[in-house]
């Protein structure tokens, strides 16, 4: 059974942008692991939910672009994305927004599966998975010589 995904928009600004969210979601996922099971929900909200949120869970007190939360059991997780942040990001390194979109809920979906990045053979086995997924897409590696890893070490 394929994984369930159930999509929130809390911040109505991202039905602004011309992305079928479902779809890209859909893909991500699929992207990164073929095999898992379960459900998992994708919150699109803005720079001040997320902020909150970093601030509440990770003790940092700024908006950041993604954030994971993984569950136990058939749920298996939250990913929270922010616009703003994103929008941004897009815009410094010269990214389409869906592929970027795409990276950070591939990104955000191996956090669920107990991927991390404490350490650097950590962000370099996730950088690695992220690429591969990304490449089965047709999306070029988001970590291209120019840009710095955007897996910061925890």
């Amino acid at each position: 059974m394929p994984i369930q995904i159930d999509i929130a928009i809390e911040d109505q600004n991202w039905n602004k942008l011309a992305l079928d969210l479902e779809h890209l979601c859909a893909r991500a996922v699929q992207s990164a692991d073929q095999k898992a099971e379960g459900e998992l929900s994708i919150a699109f909200v803005d720079d001040r939910a997320i902020q909150k949120l970093n601030a509440q869970y990770r003790g940092q007190n700024k908006p950041t672009n993604v954030l994971s939360f993984p569950m136990k059991g058939p749920m298996m997780g939250d990913i929270v994305l922010a616009r703003e942040t994103i929008l941004a990001e897009t815009a410094q390194q010269n990214k389409s927004l869906a592929d970027h979109v795409t990276h950070l809920i591939v990104h955000g979906f191996l956090h669920l599966l107990g991927f991390d990045h404490q350490d650097d053979e950590q962000a370099a086995e996730m950088e690695s998975l992220e690429k591969k997924a990304l490449a089965q897409l047709g999306i070029d590696n988001p970590y291209q010589i120019n840009e710095p890893s955007m897996i910061k070490r925890k």
